[in-house]
């Protein structure tokens, strides 16, 4: 049955609307002024990678087929399908070429001479080869590196801290590689042992390919794989602000890298990661105050008693070592000593004492023995001055806490 006049130019007809997924396989409807003959078209794979040989193959009913000449066409620049026997074309993927979906269409030639385009829905999946680099290659913090132990972490000011950055030297980058998607989490640790909730960021960062276009082309496509779960910005494919909040005085600061393996399908490797601490610098003397329990082992005046209670309590003024953060274990304090409550001073019990304390608990975490911050064991000389008694020095032995 004759058909209606066909346009004198390139008709282009997009088949299968109704198709929105990629397909490696599809049939085409051939318009001819004959009969309609519906083909099959179709790829070898579902996904190619940069060099991959592409093998089309078109089926034809013979006893159907009025369509004339089909010329398979794939719509990559530098491309050219190649026949290699009856039906079968092949072509390759360049090696440059930007990662994407790319169609097949088919130039038909009638037996007047005339050529007619179709687009069809067979499409040609080109992913970039993937691996996660080891992030020792091209991961670094600067300006200043810290160090991977937490017990030696590298002592910074506040401002120095929150200049810290994360860099990406991306033609450290192995060829091949393609993008490397990466986790930067941050978190506190109080100088009392308390961690603080932590934060975190994605970001990508790719070996540059040498040309901006293509460079923004890949940026583009590799934030779409992030979605709603980051905010990836072009700047940032160099060197990322570490994320942090507060910093108080002497906490230090953990900065972990690790691949996003939420991106990332593959093995996952947890020694592919590295992670720097830093301590943030603060006053070199603090006051805090302590409340403890004493036991009197030296009096001067044993002869002239008290009544000593069973408390004491002190404001302290503690030196800190400007390098490591911890307290010096000798510290200078004023206060109450020997009462049963803060008021409970009198004629012939408790009184008012300086205080040298040496904090043996303290020396144990200097060391790095861990032991809670807050508890403190030791020996204290105290000149005591008691209520219409004669003062006295006093050797005492006391365990107590430390705010």
């Amino acid at each position: 049955m004759l058909k209606s006049k066909f346009i004198e130019c390139f008709l282009v007809c997009v088949i299968g609307i109704a198709s929105t997924h990629a397909q490696s396989k599809t049939s085409v409807l051939i318009q001819s002024t004959d009969e309609d003959e519906r083909i099959d078209i179709s790829v070898d794979k579902s996904i190619y990678f940069p060099g991959d040989t592409v093998l089309l193959v078109i089926q034809r009913n013979d006893n159907t087929a009025t369509a004339g000449i089909i010329t398979p066409i794939l719509l990559i620049e530098g491309t050219t399908f190649k026949s290699i026997g009856r039906l079968r074309y092949v072509t390759i993927i360049p090696k440059t070429i930007i990662p994407g979906l790319f169609p097949i269409s088919l130039r038909v030639t009638d037996s007047e001479g005339r050529r007619f385009r179709y687009v069809t829905d067979c499409i040609v999946t080109v992913e970039e080869h993937q691996d996660v680099e080891q992030l020792s290659r091209y991961v670094s913090v600067i300006p200043e590196a810290g160090s991977n132990n937490i017990r030696t972490a590298v002592t910074l000011d506040r401002e120095e801290v929150r200049n810290l950055m994360v860099r990406f030297q991306r033609d450290s980058i192995r060829p091949g590689m393609g993008p490397q998607f990466v986790r930067i989490t941050t978190t506190i640790l109080l100088r009392d042992g308390i961690a603080v909730p932590s934060y975190e960021r994605r970001v990508v960062t790719y070996r540059s390919h040498g040309d901006p276009h293509k460079d923004r082309a890949m940026f583009i496509q590799y934030r779409a794989a992030y979605g709603a779960f980051a905010n990836i910005r072009p700047e940032e494919l160099e060197q990322v602000m570490v994320p942090v909040d507060s910093l108080p005085d002497w906490a230090i600061l953990g900065i972990r890298i690790e691949p996003d393996y939420t991106i990332k399908i593959g093995a996952v490797d947890r020694s592919n990661s590295m992670t720097q601490y830093f301590r943030v610098k603060g006053p070199s003397i603090e006051l805090g105050f302590s409340l403890a329990i004493p036991k009197v082992l030296y009096d001067t005046r044993a002869d002239d008693s008290i009544q000593y209670g069973n408390y004491s309590a002190m404001i302290r003024c503690y030196f800190i070592d400007s390098k490591t953060g911890n307290r010096f274990p000798v510290s200078a304090g004023i206060g109450v000593f020997g009462v049963n409550s803060p008021v409970d001073i009198g004629i012939g019990r408790g009184g008012f004492a300086l205080s040298m304390f040496l904090d043996l608990a303290e020396m144990v975490r200097i060391v790095n023995i861990g032991f809670t911050k807050k508890i403190n064991i030791g020996l204290e000389l105290a000149p005591f001055l008691p209520i219409e008694k004669k003062g006295r020095l006093l050797l005492v032995a006391q365990a107590g806490f430390s705010f």
